[in-house]
Order: C-alpha cells, then sequence, then structure tokens
C-alpha cells in the first residue's frame, strides 16, 4: 500500500519549493542584471583652466549635470564579467588647449577581447555655464541644467532638460527628448521619437528618416526640412513654421503666430488651426487638408474627390 505525505508534510514541502525557486529566481536576475566584476573611478580638474569639455563615451550609461561649483567632477563605474577586463578599461584625462577631453576606454579591439558584457557609466559633473560636447557610442545619455552644445550618439535613448546654450544633435537610434533648451535647436535623426518642449529660440530639423515628431512651445520658428515617416505634431510656436518635405504620417499644426508652409507632403492628413499668418501647402499626395481660424491667406491644392 502506498504511504501519501500528510497535508502538514505537504504544505511544509511546497513551501520549501517556492523558496528555492525564489532564490533561484533572485540569483537568476542578479547574474542577468548585476555586475560580476567592477572598480570605480574618480577624479576632478579644476573648472577655471578649461572653457570646453569633451567627453568620449561607449557603452554604458552618460549622465551630465550642470550645478554650482568650481570643478569638473567625473565618476565612472565600471563593470565586466571577468577581472582582467575590468582592469583594461578606465577613463582617460587629457588637455588639449583650453579644452579636457574625457576619453572611455574598453578595447573591444584587442585580440583577447572577449567579455560578455562590459560597459562604463559615467557622471560627468560641471558648472552650469562650462561647455560640452558629448560623444556616445550605445548607452543612454542625460543632462539637466548644462550647456550642452553637441551631442554625436549611435543608439540609446537622449534626454536633456533646460540646457543652457545652443544645441546640435546627430542621432541614429533611439527616443529624444529635450524638455528646456536656449538658442537654436538643431536635430538630424535616423529613427526614433523626437519629443521637444520649451524651447526658447529655433528649432531645425534638416532629416528626420522616420518616427514621430512632437514639438511644444517654441518662442522662435520651426523647421523641418525633409521628414520621411511618421506623425508630425507642432503646437505654441511664437514665430512660423515650415515643412519643406514630408513622406508619410499625419500632420497637426495649432496656435502658431506666424505663417504656415509646407511645401510637398506625401500621404496622411493635415489638420493646421489657430494660425496667425498665411497657411499655405504646395503639393499634396494622398489625405486630407483641414483647417480652421487661419487669419492671413490660405493657398491648398485641390482637394482629390
Amino acid at each position: 500500500m502506498p504511504i501519501f505525505p500528510s497535508k502538514m508534510h505537504s504544505a511544509h514541502t511546497i513551501r520549501q519549493m517556492l523558496g528555492l525557486l525564489v532564490l533561484l529566481g533572485m540569483t537568476c536576475n542578479t547574474w542577468a542584471f548585476g555586475c560580476k566584476y567592477s572598480k570605480e573611478i574618480n577624479f576632478s580638474r579644476s573648472a577655471a583652466d578649461y572653457t570646453l569639455v569633451e567627453m568620449k563615451a561607449l557603452a554604458g550609461q552618460l549622465d551630465v549635470i550642470g550645478t554650482e561649483t568650481s570643478e569638473i567632477s567625473v565618476e565612472g563605474n565600471v563593470c565586466s564579467d571577468e577581472q582582467n577586463y575590468v582592469d583594461q578599461m578606465d577613463i582617460i584625462a587629457e588637455e588639449t588647449g583650453a579644452s579636457l577631453i574625457l576619453t572611455a576606454i574598453i578595447p573591444y579591439d584587442d585580440d583577447d577581447w572577449y567579455a560578455s558584457y562590459a560597459h562604463i557609466d559615467i557622471t560627468v559633473t560641471l558648472p552650469h555655464a562650462l561647455l560640452i560636447q558629448l560623444r556616445d557610442s550605445s548607452g543612454d545619455i542625460s543632462a539637466s541644467d548644462a550647456s550642452v552644445i553637441s551631442v554625436d550618439d549611435s543608439s540609446g535613448g537622449i534626454r536633456i532638460i533646460d540646457n543652457l546654450t545652443a544645441l546640435e544633435l546627430n542621432d541614429s537610434s533611439g527616443d529624444i527628448d529635450i524638455r528646456g533648451s536656449k538658442g537654436t535647436l538643431t536635430i538630424v535623426d535616423s529613427s526614433g521619437k523626437i519629443d521637444i518642449r520649451d524651447i526658447d529660440g529655433n528649432v531645425l530639423i534638416p532629416r528626420d528618416s522616420s518616427g514621430d515628431i512632437e514639438i511644444d512651445t517654441v518662442s522662435g520658428s520651426v523647421t523641418i526640412e525633409r521628414d520621411g515617416s511618421g506623425s508630425i505634431d507642432i503646437e505654441n510656436v511664437q514665430l512660423n513654421v515650415s515643412i519643406d518635405s514630408d513622406g508619410s504620417g499625419d500632420v497637426e499644426i495649432d496656435s502658431v503666430k506666424g505663417s504656415v508652409d509646407i511645401g510637398s507632403d506625401g500621404s496622411g492628413s493635415v489638420k493646421v488651426s489657430r494660425v496667425g499668418g498665411d497657411f499655405t501647402v504646395l503639393s499634396k499626395g494622398n489625405g486630407d487638408i483641414h483647417s480652421r481660424e487661419i487669419e492671413g491667406n490660405t493657398s491648398i491644392p485641390a482637394q482629390r474627390s
């Protein structure tokens, strides 16, 4: 006759198994998302010696923080699955005239480099007004209350808050989020959503291949020279809005004190409202055009039946 465990014993066994599973899950998460070997890098320089900082990052998070300080502080968190790889990774500082060049070192090209993962998370703290250029191959970038003049990024998200100077941004892939910037904002983007708000100056997008564009509250003009695909949503612009060429995706423009000019629009609807100047569309493919509350003249192609 088979012997069955008692209910109490069975419940105890189940609790043991559940506890083991939880422990295994925590261990797996630690290995999947943790860092097996790491080291910290910390150094600083007097900001009075420089007029420009150039940061060349590789894989990893890059944070730039502008603050009331007289120093440039660099903090790096190095992470890899092998200790000898961690030992080879570093952040070096070089001087060229009045420029401080910070370079992350991850020797991917070495013949004996077989790391499963390797990255350096970097935080740079510097005075608000000190100009900084950012170059990154992969990983997210964030900057706040700083004077970032250029960003050249291959992949990863970009978030910039309260930038204090004109900014040129060149991005291959990843979302772009700008919340407050002074001066002309120029963005060249291949893919990913662009979200721009509270710009004290002009917005210029020479090229956007794909991804939605949202722009809200601009004290100057908004110019989009060429957009491939994705919707465009623009509102609260103090001067003019110009879209030279739009491939596909809906266009919605609202609350513009100047004029709205659209050169050619391929497919998707166009909705324009509350414009202080003229509204013009030179050519239109598929999709309807709707407009209301245009104070100036309206000139659009005949609608297809």
